[in-house]
């Protein structure tokens, strides 16, 4: 028997995927709703993906037609072309992520849709008239709202007024779905910036702790219906739980390969809590793998040029004027580390105007024959989830001639001193054009560290939707290559796997990555779910 999921503001689905992939108890997303249509793209193909991986009578035959239109099909036409396949269990899987996953915006005037969607759904999978009790559900609200970088930039709108900002109550169309159908457990996301965030002067996390310990109607009135709101860190004593930075989670301390920290509540329904003997457990802290070792066995890209290029080549880049000013600059530097750098950069643009090959800028769909790839060095059998020669969303962007050049600085900083540069250490002209940044005060300028390299011996920095505007934050690690991450890249960093196809243009697809759950962290945190139900008594 599978344990029903429903999942609300799902985005591309890193935590259903989590979820689905556990191996203790079988978690079955019945119902999943997004409202961005992008987003809703690649969380309906995804759900197929998993129906065909969930199928038995699935052939490898049916897998190599799937990768055919996975490579050749735009990605708007993709689902498609998949759902008119003559490939019976494609046509099947197509058909059941239809049902599945639904584009439909939460809000107070659509309340009735959603329940009656939901509803539907779980009165298929009931063996009788009521409906399951042993419902899972996961999801985050928007968190523009709450985050401190939107809060700041709201400031700056006359007419924002934050009582007004229906984002801030979003969290109630989840707590009617809790009040309705009564999940035995909820897992709840948001960013840290809801701990600091106030309506009418109240902070809204402790309304919403409020509202998720008792559920009821919106008028504040309670039933019998009854939480026990728990951390994933330990320990859990009565003064901890109540503290609300203790529902702060720090994925790179739980393995994952990026520093993302984030609100995560896990609800029990009381009954089910008592069932399980009060016994539920909490992360198991492990080191995260570097970014080599996630995303080091990727083809190595070289960035392409924007139309500001003017056609432009991009070794022309390496070795142009500025080029030229900054490496003799770098090699009579005062510092010796300074020297090191200028040195690292002319050997290195030497070495790529000598190179025979080009390693070409990647595309939306790489096919890459098994005997040609190289082996992961961390978490293999997460990102492999099935074998495939087709690599997607790994693609280098369009970077502007000066960016290339501050992008291979950038980048041989970090190889020769372990750190990423801040704007201080920057030749002076290689500083950004942009009004933030004063050149006669530049310790004082605003986003100090406006490029950073994502040093290959650590954990990465968290990859947010920013991502989606510029690659200044997201600098590879290998100076060659002197560009920022691709989707590919990025979705590695937040653990999504190699099958996992990212749909819309690259824009979308940047954004979806950044606002998505690390898929293997909310496997962790659906592995405590599973412990926890089984305890309890269901199976």
């Amino acid at each position: 028997m599978s344990i029903p999921v429903i999942d609300l503001f799902a985005g591309p689905g890193g935590l259903g995927e989590g979820f689905s992939r556990v191996k203790k108890l079988t978690f079955k997303t019945v119902v999943s709703i997004e409202k961005d249509v992008m987003a809703h793209e690649t969380l309906r193909l995804r759900a197929a993906h998993r129906h065909l991986q969930q199928n038995p009578t699935t052939t490898r035959e049916t897998w190599e037609t799937w990768d055919q239109l996975i490579e050749k099909s735009p990605w708007d036409m993709l689902f498609r072309n998949l759902s008119s396949s003559k490939d019976s269990n494609i046509l099947e899987a197509c058909q059941c992520a239809n049902a599945e996953a639904l584009r439909l915006e939460l809000g107070p005037e659509r309340r009735e849709e959603v329940s009656k969607e939901i509803r539907n759904r779980l009165e298929k999978i009931s063996n009788d008239q009521r409906l399951p009790r042993n419902i899972v559900l996961i999801g985050g609200p928007p968190c523009q709202a709450y985050s401190v970088v939107g809060r700041s930039r709201n400031k700056g709108e006359k007419a924002y007024v934050a009582n007004e900002d229906i984002r801030h109550f979003l969290y109630l169309e989840y707590l009617h779905v809790i009040t309705e159908f009564q999940p035995a457990v909820f897992v709840m996301e948001n960013v840290k910036g809801i701990l600091s965030s106030k309506v009418d002067d109240e902070r809204i996390f402790e309304k919403i702790l409020r509202d998720l310990r008792r559920p009821g109607i919106p008028d504040g009135a309670t039933g019998d219906l009854e939480y026990v709101l728990l951390p994933l860190v330990g320990p859990r004593g009565e003064e901890e739980i109540a503290k609300p930075h203790k529902f702060i989670l720090r994925a790179e301390d739980f393995g994952i390969p990026q520093a993302r920290h984030r609100v995560i509540i896990l609800g029990v329904r009381k009954d089910v809590y008592l069932a399980a003997e009060a016994k539920v457990g909490t992360l198991v802290p492990s080191d995260p793998p570097s970014v080599s070792d996630v995303i080091g066995d990727l083809p190595q890209l070289r960035p392409q040029v924007s139309k500001r290029g003017g056609g432009m080549h991009w070794l022309d880049a390496l070795n142009s004027p500025l080029c030229d000013y900054v490496v003799r600059v770098l090699k009579n530097d005062v510092e010796p580390q300074m020297r090191e750098v200028g040195k690292l950069m002319e050997k290195l643009r030497t070495d790529l105007s000598e190179r025979k090959s080009d390693p070409g800028a990647g595309k939306e769909r790489i096919r890459i024959p098994e005997r040609k790839r190289k082996p992961v060095k961390a978490l293999a059998d997460w990102y492999g989830d099935r074998k495939s020669e087709i690599l997607p969303n790994h693609e280098s962007r369009s970077h502007m001639p000066s960016d290339i050049v501050r992008y291979l600085f950038v980048s041989s900083f970090g190889k020769v001193t372990g750190e990423s540069p801040r704007l201080a250490d920057f030749p002076g002209m290689l500083l950004p054009e942009h009004k933030n940044v004063d050149r006669f005060n530049v310790a004082q300028s605003i986003f100090k560290d406006r490029f950073r390299v994502q040093l290959g011996g650590k954990f990465s920095m968290t990859i947010t939707s920013h991502i989606a505007k510029d690659g200044h934050a997201f600098i590879h690690y290998k100076p060659k290559q002197c560009r920022s991450l691709t989707v590919r890249e990025a979705a590695r960093l937040q653990t999504f796997p190699d099958s996992y196809v990212f749909l819309g243009n690259r824009t979308a697809q940047y954004t979806q990555v950044g606002n998505a759950v690390p898929p293997l962290l909310a496997n962790k945190v659906a592995d405590i779910v599973a412990d926890l139900l089984k305890a309890a008594g269901y199976k």
